[in-house]
């Protein structure tokens, strides 16, 4: 498969990776038992996840397959994990809820993957049908006549193009 262009839905699935594992990277630490976000955190947080998000539409082989799209997604949770982490005052992992954590970044990784997916399928048929419905209709018009403008035989008469010229000059000064 040649990868000089990029899919249709390059720029679908790089919004929709950035900031799904923003927003449930957040949720998921979170959920987790980690702190929610404060302004610092979430600033980094979608500062990584936008660049991750701008890598997955811009390269052609994340933008193809199933498999690159988990990859991303995984990393983008890990990234958004990783920036939660540096930013967060008080992220303290125990036993059980480290394992929680990950659970749910796990899962929101899949989950995420599945609504992306089902998105680029079904962004053909819709901008199709959205197309259709907002195009105005046709009905009655019937394509006009094109009128050509006639070729002249002969070339234009000197007369009519000397009607502007003056044979009178300035006058004499004496």
């Amino acid at each position: 498969m040649p990868t000089g262009r990029p899919a249709p839905t390059a720029g679908l699935r790089g919004g929709a990776v950035g900031a799904t594992a923003a927003s449930l990277a957040g949720a998921a630490h979170g959920f987790g038992g980690g702190t929610l976000p404060d302004s610092t955190a979430l600033t980094l947080l979608l500062t990584v996840c936008t660049g991750v998000g701008v890598a997955v539409g811009g390269v052609p082989v994340l933008n193809r397959s199933r498999c690159a799209l988990l990859a991303a997604l995984a990393a983008g949770q890990g990234a958004g994990h990783l920036a939660l982490a540096l930013a967060s005052d008080a992220h303290v992992h125990s036993g059980a809820s480290g394992f929680t954590m990950l659970a749910a970044h796990a899962v929101a990784t899949v989950v995420c993957a599945g609504l992306i997916l089902t998105a680029e399928r079904l962004y053909g048929p819709v901008t199709n049908v959205l197309r259709v419905v907002l195009t105005p209709p046709t009905v009655g018009a019937r394509p006009t006549r094109v009128l050509r403008p006639r070729r002249l035989d002969r070339a234009p008469r000197l007369a009519v193009l000397a009607v502007g010229f003056s044979r009178r000059g300035p006058p004499l000064c004496a």
